[in-house]
C-alpha cells in the first residue's frame, strides 16, 4: 500500500507546477455562473474542468519523460495503475467539494434561491460524468500516450450529447424526467450517493482495463 501511495505522491509532485491552470478555469466557471445567476452551471463546469486537471498527469510525464521512472522504481505496473486512479479519485473529490462550495457561494452573493433537489442531482451527475470521462480517457492514454490520444478527451462529452439527443427524441421524455425529479424530491440525499457509487464503479472497471493494457506495455 505504501508503494501505491508513493505513486500517487509522484503524480501530484509531477503536476503541481501545472495546477495553476486550474485556478484560471475556476475563475472562468465562477464568472459564468455569477453572470448567468446559475450556480449549477458553475458546479458542472468545475467538474468538467476537473477532467482536464486529472489528465494533466499524462501530459506532464510525457513532456518530462518522467514515466521512465516507473521502470526503475520498485513499483509493479498494477501498483502504478492503482496510484494513478487514486490520484484521479483525489482530483475528482477535490473538485466536487470546490464545485459545491462555489455554487453555494454564488447563490448567496447573487441572492439566488438554490433548489436543493437540483443541486444534489447536479452534484451526483457531475461526479458521475467526471468518473465516466476519466474512465474512458485513462485506458486510451495508457495505450496510445497523451499526445496521440488527446483528441479523444472530448469523446465522453460527445457520447453524453448523443445519449441526451436520443433520450429527448423519445416520446415520454418529459413525463419520465418529471418522475425522475419527483423521485428525488424527498430523497435528494440519494443523488450524490448514487453518483459517487456509480462513479467508483466506472473507475474500477476502467482501472481493470488500464491494467490489462499497461501490463503488456514496455516502459
Amino acid at each position: 500500500m505504501n508503494r501505491v501511495l508513493n505513486a500517487v505522491k509522484l503524480d501530484f509532485y509531477a503536476v503541481r507546477p501545472s495546477l495553476r491552470t486550474s485556478a484560471f478555469m475556476f475563475v472562468a466557471a465562477i464568472a459564468i455562473g455569477a453572470v448567468t445567476s446559475q450556480p449549477i452551471i458553475t458546479l458542472a463546469l468545475v467538474m468538467v474542468f476537473g477532467v482536464f486537471t486529472g489528465s494533466m498527469v499524462f501530459s506532464t510525464h510525457e513532456k518530462n519523460h518522467s514515466e521512465k521512472l516507473y521502470g526503475i522504481l520498485p513499483l509493479r505496473k498494477s501498483e502504478m495503475i492503482a496510484g494513478r486512479y487514486l490520484y484521479a479519485l483525489a482530483i475528482g473529490a477535490a473538485h466536487l467539494v470546490i464545485a459545491a462550495a462555489f455554487a453555494m457561494a454564488i447563490a448567496k452573493v447573487r441572492d439566488v434561491t438554490l433548489d436543493w433537489t437540483s443541486f444534489w442531482i447536479a452534484l451526483g451527475l457531475s461526479f458521475l460524468y467526471y468518473c465516466f470521462a476519466t474512465g474512458v480517457s485513462y485506458p486510451i492514454y495508457f495505450k496510445f500516450t497523451y499526445a496521440k490520444a488527446y483528441v479523444f478527451t472530448m469523446l465522453p462529452m460527445y457520447l453524453i450529447v448523443l445519449f441526451t439527443m436520443l433520450i429527448l427524441r423519445r416520446k415520454n421524455t418529459l413525463n419520465e424526467l418529471s418522475l425522475f425529479l419527483k423521485f428525488f424530491a424527498n430523497k435528494s440525499y440519494l443523488a450524490p450517493i448514487l453518483g459517487v457509487l456509480g462513479g467508483l464503479a466506472l473507475l474500477a472497471f476502467s482501472a481493470l482495463a488500464a491494467n490489462l493494457i499497461y501490463k503488456r506495455k514496455e516502459i
